[in-house]
């Protein structure tokens, strides 16, 4: 089955039972992989690394609901982290995928951990890129106090969150609006200009009522409990420097609690890892799939 489906090179649309559309891609020859990108970017967020694992991989990445070429989210459910799984799953039965290796990035890592919990029979491997369990908020280093980021988002009306949200983007879109992200950790110093332009670029246009239920349904989920009972290997890759997941208070108990995970830290590492050490990641990540053989 893994197989069974034509290689594409343009964006497919899959239309889920609420009416959400999601856009996804499916390139590459070889054993299946699944990426998950994290709120607020695209599948452009893989830029350096899909290509790599392309080579040897059936890889296919997606677009959040309200993200990229996906539509907004059309019901309730599907603007939830903890549901993501459940439009996963249905793409990669469309694409012909049984079982892979799952890869999140951020909030993408909860998608993974709740992807395995529901539907362990389809993931032969987690890697875990720079983000939390579960509760992001309550861990992460930011400027703003995680519990004061998920009171604005939860009780800001919308009409106030989504201006607010545009405002910001325009902002740091502009020219010289990367300082501050910069200074705060939140893109890394290896990172170039025309590499963060993609990401706030696509923050002026995501979806804000669906930005908006993602974030507080990030904060909500948790997946936690879950990681002393994986049984299936599992690599983590924490940043020493992102303010979203720091690897030492987020990776590395993730790790302890995990018997079945490998743990790479990053000490120069920020949220925007997969793009300035693409290259250090890539290898860890095919180092983990070699000596777990996962690459049949």
């Amino acid at each position: 089955m893994a197989s069974s489906k034509p290689i594409t090179t343009d964006a497919v649309r899959h239309r889920a039972a609420d009416g959400t559309e999601l856009a996804y891609w499916v390139r590459g020859r070889g054993a299946p992989l699944v990426l998950t990108n994290g709120v607020t970017t695209t599948t452009n967020f893989w830029s350096h690394l899909a290509p790599r694992w392309e080579r040897d991989h059936r890889v296919l990445s997606w677009d959040l609901p309200g993200h990229g070429a996906s539509s907004p989210a059309r019901s309730a459910p599907s603007a939830l982290i903890a549901e993501q799984p459940e439009l996963l799953v249905r793409l990669m039965d469309e694409a012909g995928i049984e079982r892979a290796p799952q890869i999140g990035w951020s909030t993408g890592c909860q998608v993974v951990l709740e992807m395995y919990r529901r539907y362990p029979e389809r993931c032969s491997a987690l890697v875990l890129l720079l983000g939390s369990a579960g509760r992001v908020l309550s861990t992460a280093t930011l400027p703003l106090p995680g519990p004061a980021i998920e009171w604005l988002v939860r009780h800001t009306p919308h009409t106030v969150f989504g201006a607010a949200a545009r405002v910001l983007a325009k902002v740091a879109h502009a020219p010289g609006g990367q300082l501050a992200p910069r200074a705060f950790g939140l893109i890394g110093k290896g990172t170039t200009r025309d590499e963060a332009a993609l990401i706030t670029e696509h923050l002026t246009r995501v979806d804000t009522r669906t930005m908006q239920a993602m974030v507080a349904s990030a904060q909500a989920h948790s997946a936690w409990e879950i990681l002393p009972s994986i049984a299936v290997p599992v690599l983590i890759v924490g940043g020493d420097l992102d303010p979203f997941a720091p690897a030492d208070t987020v990776g590395v108990q993730m790790h302890a609690l995990c018997p079945q995970s490998d743990l790479l830290r990053l000490p120069q590492g920020t949220h925007t890892a997969l793009l300035d050490h693409a290259s250090e990641i890539g290898v860890a990540v095919d180092d983990f799939f070699l000596r777990r053989g996962l690459l049949a």
